[in-house]
């Protein structure tokens, strides 16, 4: 059996990161944790989170990564009736960025609050994604998680119905969309590549799906501009704005009007 290390996992190219996310000082006296260790042949599961609110700078995962870090740093762990007790660095093991970088962010038989259930808080690898509401994972990201689950699962002895989605061990809507498109499929054997799409680092969103091949058909770049949202829900209709067109998804409609663009004269004249 492949072995790992408090740093490494056999297989899994991972990009330290550890010197450069916020922990909480030892020597600080605010109560705060978890600080155990787990003895790495006790280590088995995996549990995928993702960010909660959409992600605006998804192009810069560190940047997310010490934001995220800080915020952990400051939260209480408590519960409402007890007494605060804060985060002493960011919650997540390995994080995955856009382009399926794996990201090392703490060691790896570290004690973590990241899942809200026990055993899985101190035996459990937690990946983090940073990507929320509806943004899905490039296809480099469902790539990376597949290469980085299937390692962790040959050296721990993790049987594939140990891998979950953070919802279904406590109350939360994470990991969002990756329940979807990675955690039930990888579970059921039916993984495949997440819908294409192209990631855009100049704006740092991502087209996919219907509105992708819509937008390479009709003239690209030049006709519509670069994406500056991912898909979002407006009055339970799909939409994604682009510098220069606002893409609608019609499914009721006949093809070829299933992606329709919407009317910006006609509304900017109205609010006029």
């Amino acid at each position: 059996m492949p072995t790992i290390t408090v740093g490494s996992v056999p297989g899994v190219a991972l990009v330290d990161v550890r010197h450069l996310l916020p922990r909480r000082a030892p020597n600080d006296a605010t109560p705060a944790g978890p600080r155990e260790r787990v003895p790495l042949n006790e280590k088995r599961g995996v549990v995928i989170h993702y960010s909660g609110p959409p992600v605006a700078n998804r192009a810069d995962t560190l940047a997310v990564l010490r934001s995220e870090a800080r915020y952990h740093i400051d939260k209480s762990w408590s519960r409402t009736t007890e007494a605060p007790v804060y985060g002493d660095g960011l919650m997540y093991h390995v994080a995955v960025g856009d382009d399926g970088t794996c990201y090392l962010c703490r060691n790896l038989d570290a004690v973590l609050w990241h899942c809200g259930a026990w055993p899985q808080n101190a035996t459990t690898l937690s990946v983090h994604v940073p990507i929320g509401g509806t943004q899905r994972a490039t296809k480099a990201q469902i790539a990376a998680l597949a290469t980085l689950v299937d390692a962790w699962c040959a050296a721990t002895g993790t049987r594939v119905d140990e891998v979950w989605g953070h919802m279904e061990l406590s109350p939360t809507d994470c990991p969002g969309t990756l329940m979807d498109d990675f955690v039930l499929p990888y579970r059921a054997g039916t993984l495949t590549p997440v819908i294409e799409q192209r990631w855009f680092a100049e704006t740092g969103h991502s087209v996919g799906g219907a509105f992708w091949q819509f937008w390479q058909a009709n003239g690209g770049l030049p006709i519509f501009g670069y994406p500056l949202t991912d898909e979002l829900t407006e009055a339970g209709q799909t939409v994604q704005y682009f510098e220069r067109a606002v893409f609608e998804w019609h499914p009721d409609n006949p093809e070829p009007y299933k992606i329709l663009l919407r009317r910006l004269g006609a509304e900017a004249l109205a609010r006029h």
